[in-house]
């Protein structure tokens, strides 16, 4: 026997299901409230809304209607969203088909969104589930039903929106009088308390350890103009962390220093007495700066206006320095991660050259070394050339000795292109470099190469340590089944070598070969480079007869440099040509040719390089 259509308030008729006889109709009653206020009374307004829900259900007991055991409340949740408990519960039980009818107190108690609700009635109708409001009449299956719940629906986002606004203006007009009103109060700053002389007093109170600190932190940053430094004296004198205030007097956890801890703590007027807040609600549609008033506030400052003045110009001179633009095609952008997860970012240096000249040196440097300090991360920075060069020479033999793909021969934008490609991600330590490719990106690789001739001018580092790879499968989602992934695991050594961090393996041998365009092993430029100032500052002083210190000044290079690097003009004919044809070993560092050179004889000179 079919169950007929049952009268919803004002005739609401219940979808029927097929098979369905006359007998139980499943109810759910949702219930929320937006605050936390209250909840813990023995009869709070929840249990008010179930109770009217399910005096109504009582009321269509004729027609079959059954309130289902399950509780479905949201407590201290907002109706602005739909991420509530309470809801997916309710939204999860639709979908299984164990409720026929969804019953509330009033409609915003279900969402004030209206685009909200028009979701959440689309699943309602799609799982054939009606919806009921105790105190408000409506039919939800009728055109006129649903003009009439979207009005309410309207209605109660209107409320909702003239609340918001009702309170932001009381906010700023709190502000405007000079009490600190929104959020936690900063680092050096609390709110009053009951122990408190004037617990009715809503200024903020300063905290005496605390505001040392701070004024610590901006004596500090007048002396060093740099918010990491800031960070390593703040360690050298044992205040590695900050406590976290929770809103009454009691401290939790700790924070560790960063620089955008000590950014904000560097701008934060409040510290000089002043009350700052933001308009973001006032403002035109796409603006995305938001104005900001300023208001002297009633509470104590911390720092003098005099020192914040002065810091205030620092920072404003820093902020309007203009960007300096570098042109380098850091290979590894957005691929490279130090194995304890921070994020490694292209950066350089300035390196200031003999002739008075200057030279970029691009690295990576570690976020986390940034943020926290250069004691915070064992892989601080890495030279991106060095670490370019070794990652291209690795990718390139795998692609080769494994899949065939002689990538090194292409031109060097589509080289490094492709490179980039067949890489998902490269994490460096001090003793290990892993890379990972994807196997598919190297397959379309292959393809977009094809077996047409190629050429390139540009020399192929050649690797030569021993990795080792290691293939993985992981899923892919619904698109596919798995993916394939290859890691190439390489034992590493990060030293200082000749005054750079460069990478090594760790028997000490240099990881790659660098070839020139006819195949010849590169030499290093800082050798040749330092043979060719030597022999230049002994040409001039045997043309002018001057005193080398005098020549030296001359040629813009320092004297106490001028003769470490002369002593380089004593190596045999031998020696010279094995640096300067890159067939010198790797081990052999500038300080070896100069303690070399101290030798006159050259079989001496050979047998201290290790070479026959």
């Amino acid at each position: 026997m079919s169950r007929p259509s049952s009268s919803l308030s004002g005739g609401m008729g219940v979808p029927g299901r097929t098979g369905d006889t006359v007998g139980s109709v499943r109810c759910a009653i949702y219930t929320r409230k937006s605050s936390e206020e209250g909840l813990d009374m023995l009869f709070n307004s929840l249990d008010a809304q179930r109770e009217a829900g399910m005096d109504y259900i009582k009321s269509q007991r004729s027609q079959g209607w059954v309130a289902v055991p399950a509780l479905y409340d949201d407590g201290g949740f907002s109706g602005g969203n739909t991420e509530r408990p309470g809801l997916q519960r309710l939204l999860a039980d639709i979908k299984a088909q164990r409720i026929d009818i969804v019953v509330v107190y009033k409609v915003d108690r279900l969402s004030r969104s209206l685009s909200d609700f028009a979701r959440l009635m689309q699943v309602f109708d799609e799982h054939r589930v009606s919806f009921v409001s105790v105190t408000q009449q409506f039919n939800t299956t009728t055109s006129m039903g649903r003009l009439t719940l979207n009005m309410l629906l309207s209605f109660a986002q209107f409320e909702r929106e003239v609340t918001g606004e009702r309170i932001r203006d009381k906010i700023a007009a709190t502000m405007r009088r000079g009490i600190f009103t929104v959020g936690r109060p900063p680092f050096g700053y609390r709110r009053p308390v009951p122990s408190d002389p004037d617990p009715g007093n809503r200024v903020i109170r300063i905290v005496p350890e605390e505001a040392d600190i701070v004024r610590r932190v901006y004596a500090l940053y007048l002396e060093h103009r740099s918010p990491l430094a800031v960070i390593e004296a703040l360690r050298a004198e044992g205040i590695p962390h900050r406590l976290r205030q929770c809103d009454t007097d009691m401290k939790v956890g700790k924070l560790v220093w960063s620089t955008g801890h000590i950014h904000y703590m560097l701008t934060n007027a409040t510290y000089a007495g002043k009350i700052v807040h933001t308009r973001g609600a006032n403002l035109p549609e796409g603006k995305g700066r938001c104005p900001t008033d300023i208001w002297p506030g009633l509470h104590e400052p911390i720092i003098d206006p005099e020192i914040w003045d002065r810091v205030q110009a620092l920072i404003n001179r820093r902020e309007r320095a203009p960007a300096t633009r570098w042109s380098h095609t850091h290979l590894l952008k957005g691929k490279l991660r130090t194995n304890e997860g921070s994020t490694m970012t292209p950066s350089n240096s300035m390196k200031r050259l003999t002739d008075g000249g200057c030279r970029r040196v691009p690295y990576y440097v570690s976020m986390k070394a940034c943020t926290q300090g250069r004691g915070s991360c064992p892989v601080r920075r890495v030279n991106a050339g060095v670490l370019d060069t070794l990652v291209r020479a690795l990718v390139l033999d795998r692609l080769e000795s494994a899949h065939g793909v002689l990538l090194g021969i292409a031109e060097p934008e589509v080289r490094d292109l492709w490179i980039r490609e067949v890489i998902e991600g490269v994490v460096v330590g001090i003793d290990c470099l892993r890379v990972t490719l994807n196997v598919p990106s190297i397959g379309a690789c292959r393809e977009s190469l094809g077996d047409g001739p190629r050429s390139s001018s540009t020399p192929t580092p050649v690797l030569r340590c021993r990795y080792v790879p290691e293939v993985t499968r992981e899923p892919a989602g619904a698109a596919a089944s798995e993916v394939e992934r290859e890691t190439l695991a390489l034992q590493i050594e990060i030293k200082r070598h000749d005054g750079r961090h460069v990478l090594l393996h760790p028997d000490g041998q240099d990881l790659i070969c660098k070839l020139d365009s006819r195949g010849r092993p590169e030499p290093s430029p800082h050798i040749v480079r330092a043979i060719g100032q030597a022999y230049a500052l002994h040409g001039e002083v045997l043309r002018t007869g001057k005193p080398m210190e005098e020549v030296a000044r001359a040629l813009g290079m320092d004297p106490a440099r001028g003769r470490q690097l002369h002593v380089l003009t004593h190596l045999s004919p031998t020696i010279l040509r094995a640096a300067l044809t890159g067939t010198l070993s790797p081990q052999v560092s500038l300080l070896d040719l100069r303690a070399a050179a101290s030798e006159l004889d050259w079989s001496l000179q050979a047998s201290r390089l290790g070479m026959r």
